[in-house]
């Protein structure tokens, strides 16, 4: 166990007989401290005081404990997520700890004694996203990788950068319109830090082929393009292949979601295609004809609503890499309504029966 134990950065209550943490800002947790030594032992805690101490410490307020019930208390406190290791922060250089202090502090909320907030952004560094799309919500992801301090990211794009994508691509600026966005994206990337590298693909992803050699040492992708149609189902397939992860998301009309896939874990994209189809037909006969009116294709996303979408996006990209907790849209839709009060839900899919890529994994 880690020499110095201390207590989250979390509010205490002490009262007769009891003691309060908040471990979340809406959650409490009610502990019985009949004599008191509790309450003591929290606040030499939150003083980081070095474990082979706090014996002694507790002595002088008139508790005699074991090394085996401190050692107890101690394991308690750390499974209820209110411990981390003072000393955690040490294993990064000291430009690190200063450029990432607040991530390192996200990071504590779900840190322990054996796992470092430390450790979870070491992972982030080492990570590598191949990042498909350079438009609204990829370069929304790309900013928020890069400030991460994510080690490695690949983006790839076609497009140049257009008057109209000033609106919500931050990344550009006017001297970057007629620029290829993937250029444009890199040079933002170098002035803004030097411990994420950009590798800029200009290019169109249209096989299961291109996104297997582009993500040949990626450890996760990102599926920021709508086309080909069929681009989830490429990268579904070529994910699979790949053993890794993927995120996708976008906006329908009024609808923002996104989702993610884990092969091998998860139920994949060719699983909800399959439901799809079969669904598809058992809709009425109306449903199952060409649209009477088929609407123009618009592009409606704003700035703020693609920075909504992309956060949300990268935090599910960050629980991939880190680890730090377990994904939250893996095989479900999460989805927010942005023309009705911003209602969120979320949709779940099964694995199908039929399906050639999770079939193969069972």
């Amino acid at each position: 166990m880690t020499a110095r134990p201390m207590l989250k950065g979390i509010m205490v209550h002490r009262g007769e007989g009891q003691v309060v943490l908040w471990p979340r800002a809406l959650r409490r947790m009610y502990l019985q401290d009949h004599d008191g030594s509790l309450a003591v032992l929290l606040g030499l805690l939150a003083e980081a005081r070095p474990r082979h101490e706090l014996r002694a410490a507790l002595a002088e307020h008139g508790f005699d404990v074991s090394d085996e019930q401190l050692a107890a208390v101690l394991t308690s406190l750390d499974e209820m997520g209110v411990l981390l290791d003072a000393d955690g922060d040490d294993a990064l250089d000291e430009a690190t700890r200063e450029r990432h202090q607040s991530n390192l502090r996200f990071y504590d909320l779900f840190a322990g004694l054996e796992r470092t907030s430390a450790s979870m952004h070491a992972a982030a560094q080492r990570s590598r996203v191949l990042l498909l799309g350079a438009g609204g919500i990829g370069t929304g992801i790309l900013q928020s990788l890069v400030g991460l301090g994510v080690g490695q990211v690949t983006v790839v794009d076609q497009d140049r950068v257009e008057t109209k994508n000033l609106a919500r691509q931050f990344v550009y600026g006017l001297a970057e319109v007629g620029r290829p966005k993937v250029y444009a994206a890199q040079d933002w990337a170098k002035a803004y830090s030097a411990g994420t590298s950009v590798v800029p693909v200009h290019a169109r992803v249209t096989d299961v082929a291109t996104v297997l050699e582009l993500g040949a040492d990626a450890d996760i992708v990102v599926c920021a393009i709508d086309s080909p149609e069929d681009i989830r189902l490429i990268v579904n397939e070529a994910c699979f292949a790949l053993g890794v992860p993927f995120v996708a998301g976008g906006l329908n009309y009024s609808t923002l979601s996104y989702w993610s896939v884990e092969p091998g874990r998860s139920p994949c994209w060719q699983c909800l295609a399959l439901h799809r189809t079969a669904e598809a037909a058992a809709l009425p006969e109306v449903l199952r004809q060409d649209a009477y009116l088929a609407p123009p294709s618009v592009n409606r996303a704003t700035g703020p609503m693609a920075q909504l979408m992309c956060g949300l996006m990268t935090m599910e990209i960050m629980r991939y890499l880190t680890r730090s907790d377990p994904p939250v849209a893996a095989a479900t839709y999460q989805v927010i309504e942005v023309a009705d009060r911003l209602a969120m839900s979320s949709a779940a899919w099964q694995r199908h029966p039929d399906c050639p890529m999770c079939g193969a994994v069972r």
